[in-house]
């Protein structure tokens, strides 16, 4: 069994790494001509990083270019700044004349870059599975001063993935019997455990896939096994291959998928949290509210704190037993729909919006209404976004759900991420014993 290497916490990284900038930011570059600076202490995805340009040609301007040529297509952001007199342009300062990014940001380059339109499959294939080296260019006059490539490893390097299917939720006499038949082939969803294995039980994450994009179960359970935490993908809408919405997820399948999750060596028992965006939200939500002796904490973000009917029919998105779980009507204000009961959720909780939610508008008044509803709890973190958009659970530096924004939106959003994804982290972390 390899060692794990030792991974510094976001949180910590992102302070390092300020430091770092901070303490090389005096004086002239001693070395002759221009050249990037990247300072980083992980070369993970959405690892922190802090991008300088030195050595430059005081005054006038400098275009500043990151490119990644992937098998989905080419991808890319550029940015103009003004030249100092010094010839520094440290990103974590200096704010740019012309960009996808209306301030100063130390790694702004990289997750303002916009590329192909798509599928959802091949998207986090891309940004979500292998590697990606990303050219950096500056141009003075239009002519190439200075570049440097930055090797960007994916979620595969730092954790190992194993579909689930029906036969191996079964208990331990059924699954050692020869049982057949299309619906123990079924994949139920899909387990992602840090790779190299943790040396102690660490606790684990139900992600209820309910969102696209960056927020998708793939994202986000790459990013918490890169960070040492196993995680489940369940489906929100019955097994994968069904059509979306065809079938209400079941409290069968997530508590047999709990149970599973709980046998697994790598997993503390005690302390499994549920996880969800958007849609997913209110499902996460109502799971830890509903089974408060089962699951430890909750992070949800950008979703309501009611589990609400479909908008076309009045459907539950939930069943148990066969029969749909109460749900609210969507037309009632929020003001008159009951929360879910999340003051019986023993554990952390970590909750977020954004203010100018483009999807979800009142995503902000949801989330009050959860706050409200679970009471002062010192372990648990509200984030209200400030000019923050709709995709903040995708993991930061992820240059994805961002290019089709205004720039001051886009950039709000990226930093929502990062807080979102520290405070999340931070739970986690805090759960270990």
């Amino acid at each position: 069994m390899r060692a794990r290497r030792p991974r510094v916490p976001l949180m910590v990284a992102a302070v390092v790494l300020s430091v770092a900038a901070l303490a090389g930011c005096g004086g002239p570059p001693r070395s002759i001509g221009p050249r990037f600076t990247v300072d980083l202490l992980h070369s993970g995805v959405s690892d922190p990083v802090i991008l300088s340009v030195v050595g430059l040609q005081p005054g006038g301007d400098a275009v500043l270019s990151a490119t990644a040529h992937t098998a989905s297509g080419v991808w890319s952001a550029k940015a103009v700044y003004a030249v100092p007199p010094n010839g520094v342009i440290d990103l974590w300062k200096a704010k740019p004349l012309l960009a996808p990014y209306a301030a100063a940001d130390p790694a702004a380059l990289l997750w303002s870059m916009s590329g192909p339109s798509l599928s959802q499959s091949a998207l986090e294939q891309t940004w979500a599975g292998g590697d990606v080296d990303i050219r950096l260019a500056a141009q003075q006059d239009g002519r190439e001063v200075a570049s440097q490539v930055v090797h960007r490893t994916g979620y595969r390097s730092a954790s190992s993935t194993r579909d689930i299917f029906a036969r191996d939720l079964l208990s331990g006499t059924d699954r050692e019997e020869d049982i057949g038949g299309t619906v123990f082939d079924r994949r139920i969803g899909t387990y992602v455990a840090p790779d190299p294995p943790t040396e102690q039980s660490r606790p684990a994450v139900i992600v209820i896939d309910g969102d696209d994009g960056g927020a998708s179960g793939a994202f986000v359970a790459g990013q918490l096994a890169a960070n040492g935490f196993p995680a489940f993908v369940l489906p929100s809408f019955g097994p994968t291959g069904q059509i979306p919405g065809s079938s209400a997820l079941s409290v069968e399948s997530f508590d047999t998928a709990r149970t599973w999750l709980a046998e697994q060596t790598e997993v503390d028992a005690s302390r499994i949290f549920v996880w969800g965006s958007w849609r997913a939200a209110p499902l996460a939500l109502w799971f830890a509210a509903a089974e408060p002796y089962a699951v430890y904490g909750a992070i949800a973000a950008s979703g309501p704190t009611a589990l609400l009917c479909t908008a076309s029919g009045g459907a539950s998105p939930l069943t148990s037993d066969g029969d749909p779980v109460p749900c609210e009507s969507q037309v009632r204000t929020i003001a008159d729909t009951p929360s879910l009961r999340l003051d019986r959720i023993p554990g952390p909780v970590v909750l977020a919006c954004g203010t100018k939610d483009e999807i979800l508008s009142n995503a902000c008044d949801w989330m009050t209404a959860g706050e409200q509803a679970r009471g002062v709890r010192a372990d648990d973190q509200f984030l209200r976004a400030v000019g923050s958009g709709h995709t903040i659970s995708t993991p930061p530096i992820v240059p994805v759900g961002l290019s089709d924004l205004a720039p001051t939106l886009a950039q709000a959003t990226e930093r929502a991420r990062s807080a979102f994804w520290v405070a999340a982290l931070s739970a986690l972390q805090g759960a270990v014993e």
